[in-house]
């Protein structure tokens, strides 16, 4: 089954944002045998936001597209947390250059298909194979065997299932793990900046907390848009589809009553789109052999967090590390990527599903002393908020695979461009 290469071939399924930074990781690493297959014709990106932390934003300046993502970034001042009716603050956490000064990289808010556009572009779009779905793989000890649904063979050392939360990879991986339907619908949309000037909207990441549901907002491509997203009870809604069109006049009813800038936001936006929100319960197991998961196919999580994306971005860099500090052991690789990255993403999939409980509390006496903590929090020690939060911003790829591989991974160079194939 396998070719004579002086280093391991990596497929990998899936193109989107895990996808394509871990196959740049890869090129960056020196790794020349990379191939992407993503199932869709047609590479492209949806039209919605998306908050990377400063954890993901690093990896993305060790990648070396800093100066991409700064040019259609929006670095917002704050999060500030507002009652749904009323618009008053209930928790107002700084971000902005206080929280690039702490963690090395700045809070970003990023249209997808932005983002998706800098990887491709560093990565080289001719590199990704397109039209090619996965249907079945085969694996042995000298290799993996990739059946697509064209009935073309391909052949790798190593197999990644980049290919999201219904992920084919994870199916025949991980047999009968079923994503978990939330009984949360996630409406979205987005208004040009000038059409909502009116509303004074700040360059906050602005989340309106109201029983049973929420709604989030912040600006886009370098401010001229501004993202939201509203999180409701799905009803009978199953579909889990970005591209699922919905009618504006029932996103209003869903959040009729609610402050004067969300109904306005969504007043705003040209369309609107509707999409069924699943998760999975953190599970041990990504990897067989010369096979492994990652991003939603491997954790996927609810929004709560805002680490969907930044999680997948993290995987990408951890797996190619891996890859690099043990390059004659695949299935190594792959065991101490699987081991690094469980815990840490478990803990995040966990914590997104409390933040949406916290979100949405409806018993009045818990809901004042939520409000309470936050505002007792906000007149104390100014660090302690930091702390809170340095597990999940202060991360490093590097530093958590050098632990792991010990003096191996110390052989790992820096990602230049020079070092590309």
């Amino acid at each position: 089954m396998k070719a004579s290469y002086d280093q391991p071939r990596i497929l990998i399924a899936g193109a989107g944002i895990g996808g394509l930074t871990t196959a740049l990781a890869l090129r960056k690493l020196g790794f020349r045998h990379v191939e992407v297959l993503e199932q869709t014709a047609v590479l492209k990106e949806v039209g919605a936001g998306i908050q990377l932390g400063p954890n993901a934003v690093k990896v993305l300046h060790d990648l070396g597209i800093a100066p991409a993502l700064e040019a259609v970034a929006v670095a917002p001042l704050a999060t500030r947390s507002r009652d749904w009716a009323s618009g008053r603050t209930i928790r107002d956490f700084p971000l902005g250059p206080e929280c690039a000064q702490r963690y090395g990289a700045p809070y970003y808010h990023v249209h997808r298909a932005d983002l998706h556009n800098a990887l491709i572009d560093a990565y080289g779009r001719e590199n990704v194979r397109l039209a090619q779905r996965v249907k079945t793989y085969a694996q042995d000890a000298a290799g993996v065997r990739v059946v697509l649904e064209s009935g073309e063979t391909v052949e790798g050392d190593v197999l990644v299932g980049a290919d999201g939360v219904h992920s084919v990879v994870r199916g025949q991986l991980l047999e009968g793990q079923d994503p978990r339907f939330t009984g949360l619908l996630a409406w979205r949309g987005m208004a040009d900046a000038d059409r909502a000037r009116h509303l004074g909207i700040e360059k906050n990441v602005n989340a309106w907390w109201g029983p049973h549901r929420h709604f989030v907002n912040y600006y886009v491509s370098a401010g001229r848009r501004i993202n939201w997203i509203g999180i409701v009870p799905a009803g009978e809604w199953r579909l889990e589809s970005w591209s699922a069109r919905g009618d504006k006049a029932e996103v209003l009813k869903e959040f009729e009553g609610w402050h004067p800038i969300v109904r306005g936001l969504i007043e705003a936006a040209d369309e609107v789109f509707k999409w069924a929100l699943y998760d999975r319960d953190p599970w041990p197991v990504w990897t067989r052999g010369r096979v492994t998961l990652l991003g939603d196919a491997a954790h996927p999580m609810v929004p709560f967090l805002s680490q969907g994306g930044s999680q997948s971005i993290e995987d990408g860099l951890v797996l190619a590390l891996c890859l690099a500090g043990l390059p004659h052991d695949p299935a190594a690789a792959l065991k101490a990527y699987e081991e690094l990255r469980t815990a840490r993403t478990a803990r995040v999939q966990l914590g997104s599903r409390e933040a949406g409980r916290m979100f949405h509390q409806t018993d009045p006496l818990k809901k004042f002393m939520r409000n309470l903590k936050f505002r007792w929090a906000a007149l104390t020690n100014s660090q302690e908020k930091w702390r809170r939060v340095d597990w999940l911003y202060s991360y490093d790829c590097r530093e958590a695979v050098a632990a792991k591989l010990g003096t191996v991974s110390a052989s790992v160079p820096a990602p230049t461009a020079d070092s590309i194939a």
